[in-house]
C-alpha cells in the first residue's frame, strides 16, 4: 500500500489540548493581552480547529508543533521558543465547538493555575485557554484523556524531540497508537 499524501485526506474538525513543557522559568509576553512570569514544568493550552485547510485539526496541530510562525494565537507565543515544547496532546473529532466545555472540566479535574486571565480566551467567558499544571505527563495526559472520552473516540499524541509532526493519520484509519 503506498503512503497517502496529506493533502489527500479530508479535512477534519475538532477539538484539541496540547501538553506544553517548559524548559526553565521565564517572563513570556503574550500580545496585547500581557506578560506573566511561567515555571518549569507542563502547561496545557485547549482549542478547537473547525475550519477546513489551514483552519483543520491536523493543520493547527502541526503549526503548534512548528516553531517557525509568526505569532498569532496566545499559545504561539510559547511555542515559537526553544524554551518551550509541544510533548503531547489529546483531539477528538467534531464539528461542534467543545473547547470551552473541556477546557472547564480540565480546571475542575486537575489542580491547575491560571497563568493569565482570559489567555487564549479573549472570544469566551472561560478563565483562561492556557494552564499551569502540577502534574507528570503521563497523568495529565490519562486525566485529560479521560475527558476526552465523554465526546468521542480520542486520539492520544507524543511528539518526539526534534521530529516533524506526521499528521493525523490514525484518526482517518479508526486505529489508535
Amino acid at each position: 500500500m503506498g503512503a497517502i499524501c496529506a493533502s489527500e485526506l479530508p479535512f477534519v474538525k475538532g477539538t484539541y489540548t496540547l501538553v506544553i513543557e517548559s524548559k526553565r522559568p521565564m517572563r513570556v509576553r503574550f500580545g496585547k493581552l500581557g506578560s506573566a512570569r511561567l515555571t518549569t514544568g507542563y502547561y496545557v493550552y485547549t482549542g478547537s480547529a473547525l475550519g477546513q485547510g489551514a483552519l483543520s485539526l491536523e493543520r493547527r496541530l502541526g503549526r503548534h508543533i512548528r516553531r517557525s510562525k509568526r505569532a498569532h494565537w496566545h499559545v504561539d507565543y510559547l511555542t515559537t521558543r526553544e524554551e518551550y515544547v509541544v510533548r503531547a496532546g489529546v483531539c477528538v473529532k467534531s464539528g461542534r465547538r467543545l473547547e470551552c466545555l473541556v477546557n472547564r472540566r480540565i480546571h475542575r479535574a486537575v489542580d491547575v493555575r491560571v497563568v493569565l486571565p482570559h489567555l487564549g480566551a479573549t472570544d469566551c467567558t472561560c478563565q483562561s485557554h492556557l494552564v499551569k499544571v502540577d502534574s507528570s505527563l503521563r497523568t495529565i495526559l490519562a486525566s485529560v484523556s479521560k475527558i476526552y472520552c465523554e465526546f468521542g473516540d480520542p486520539f492520544t499524541f507524543h511528539v518526539n524531540r526534534g521530529a516533524r509532526f506526521s499528521g493525523l493519520l490514525p484518526i482517518f484509519s479508526g486505529t489508535r497508537p
